[in-house]
């Protein structure tokens, strides 16, 4: 019998429910709040490229055979000691570690010891979302969520989360294929409210290389840039102004919000050109903000994913999303080896990255290991990505070890579901595997199947989505395959490309646990009174007022 796809009507956001309201001056949109000349707190990333060649330490959690997590307070050590230079101009002595980003010793923690800001990036980051957090902006308390790490070898981590079924916006239509174009009537993050932007995510990096080479020929230089910010100069490390202005440069911003449907601590969606249209699609240009968003973490509990549409995305506007998780992800903890000859020819690239198949876990995958820079990494993950595209193949992306390793995972089990070829008690958990389900951190809707799940339970779950051992093979075949792989645009802003040619429709899929729900806050006077900081569509502009502030007009050093 064949699959059928049944399409459900629309579901709306507040702010697209009234034409009127969008036209509406005090609507503050992210649409509105992004335009040139509007006023943003900006990370601009732009770390030093021998410190990119530097990190590349791999495995931060070890084996199936090492289920112990590390300490953070030892491995903060790794990144800054205390043995460098304090940085010039920095009233509050905070130490730099070998790629300029600051440190603060003995790390500081947020959320009650939960997690730790072990950089200026996880510090900006953490202290905007308790704000949002402190305001009620969220549907549910995530840190209310019952969690454990089920007993045995891979240790999944189980989670209880009863918001994500019952508080999460349903999903607005049923997906047919991985590529599909762009519309701008249906659900998008441009329709998000302003106080759910956390701060703008923007690189940095040619300006900083064309400041190393003012600065290499004048020392003098590098006093003058810091204490005069501005475009044209940029100091050769990461910086965060708290309230740059937004440039008409012919790329929208990148921004990062807060997922008000979280699955864990700390959960954002980073949506780069966030008013350019873009449908969830991936590129190589389009994979380097996510990358350089994994580095500028120094938490190595931060990770990176992307749903693509059939893998459990179902909102067609390009985002991906990161949390923190104090566990290890199972499938960061499986090993690896070679992909068989007549697969991928193994051979020594010139980038230094390696390509390996994810080997004693369920669902087969592919882990890419970073070489000389996030570039080439970008390319080849990027290509692969855009070549299952072509071939309608969903699939997930997990961003690892601070941008070291990426997993490449396609998929099958919604297609499987649609066509009944999924056990009854398993689709009845609920449990869809977007990427970070099929990566090992299961959420459960109901407290019985929370309180009876097990490694033998889980995995079943897992295989129900992966390839057979031939369709993987073939698959990645096509997807590595070195011929015509084009330089990645100098720029970096190229657009992705909708394919016009699809192999087949995909099934309809039965909801999901990917994307996030936004509407507009009224009421929010009270809950002010009890924020450390100004959270209103105001506040997250103004300079002065938010606890991730650092005065008006104010450029702090990241490195």
């Amino acid at each position: 019998m064949s699959a059928t796809v049944t399409r459900v009507p629309s579901v709306l956001s507040i702010h697209q429910l009234d034409d009127e309201t969008m036209n509406d001056p005090k609507c503050s949109t992210v649409q509105k709040t992004c335009a040139p000349g509007q006023r943003l707190p900006t990370l601009s990333y732009a770390p030093k490229r021998a410190a990119i060649k530097a990190m590349k330490k791999v495995r931060s959690f070890g084996s199936f055979d090492d289920l112990k997590v590390p300490d953070l307070n030892d491995l903060v050590s790794e990144f800054g000691d205390g043995s460098s230079d304090v940085q010039r101009n920095n009233t509050n002595s905070e130490r730099t570690s070998d790629d300029g980003s600051l440190s603060d010793g003995d790390t500081g923690s947020t959320g009650g010891g939960y997690v730790q800001d072990v950089s200026p990036f996880d510090r900006i980051l953490l202290s905007a979302w308790e704000d949002r957090f402190a305001a009620g902006l969220f549907r549910y308390d995530v840190t209310a969520c019952k969690t454990k790490v089920v007993p045995g070898p891979f240790g999944f981590v189980a989670q209880f989360n009863e918001g994500r079924a019952t508080k999460k916006r349903p999903t607005e239509f049923s997906v047919d294929s991985v590529c599909q174009d762009y519309d701008g009537s249906k659900f998008n993050f441009t329709k998000a409210d302003k106080s759910e932007i956390l701060f703008t995510f923007r690189d940095a990096r040619e300006k900083s290389r064309a400041f190393d080479e003012v600065t290499s020929d004048n020392n003098g230089a590098f006093e003058s840039a810091r204490s005069t910010p501005s475009d044209n100069v940029t100091p050769s490390g990461s910086t965060f102004d708290a309230n740059r202005v937004v440039v008409d440069d012919g790329v929208s911003p990148t921004v990062i919000l807060i997922n008000v449907s979280p699955i864990e601590y700390g959960h954002v969606l980073l949506c780069p050109r966030v008013l350019e249209g873009l449908p969830q699609l991936v590129s190589p240009a389009l994979l380097l903000p996510p990358l350089m968003m994994a580095a500028e973490s120094r938490n190595p509990y931060f990770r990176v994913g992307y749903n693509s549409l059939g893998a459990y995305a179902t909102i067609n506007h390009l985002h991906f999303q990161a949390y923190y998780l104090m566990e290890a992800f199972p499938i960061e903890r499986a090993p690896t080896g070679k992909l068989p000859q007549s697969v991928f020819p193994s051979k020594r690239r010139r980038d230094g990255i390696k390509v390996c198949e994810v080997l004693e876990y369920p669902v087969r995958c592919l882990c890419f290991e970073r070489g000389d820079g996030f570039e080439s990494l970008a390319m080849i993950v990027g290509t692969a990505c855009q070549r299952l595209q072509d071939k309608n193949v969903p699939f997930n992306l997990l961003i690892a070890d601070h941008g070291a390793r990426v997993f490449l995972i396609p998929q099958r089990f919604s297609q499987r579901v649609a066509a009944g070829e999924v056990p009854e008690d398993v689709v009845a958990t609920g449990v869809n595997p977007a990427v970070f389900e099929i990566s090992g951190h299961l959420l459960y809707k109901t407290q019985d199947d929370y309180e009876t799940c097990s490694q033998s339970t889980a995995e079943r779950m897992l295989r129900c989505a992966s390839l057979t051992e031939t369709d993987f093979y073939e698959t990645v075949a096509r997807a590595l395959d070195d011929e015509g792989i084009a330089p990645l645009p100098s720029d970096g802003h190229s657009r992705s490309t909708l394919q016009t040619v699809f192999s087949g429709k995909l099934p309809s899929i039965r909801g999901s646990v990917d994307g996030a729900c936004f509407e507009t806050r009224s009421a929010m006077d009270a809950a002010m009174s009890k924020v450390r900081g100004d959270v209103t569509p105001n506040g997250v502009t103004s300079g002065a007022g938010s606890s991730v502030s650092s005065g008006d007009d104010a450029v702090v050093p990241c490195g």
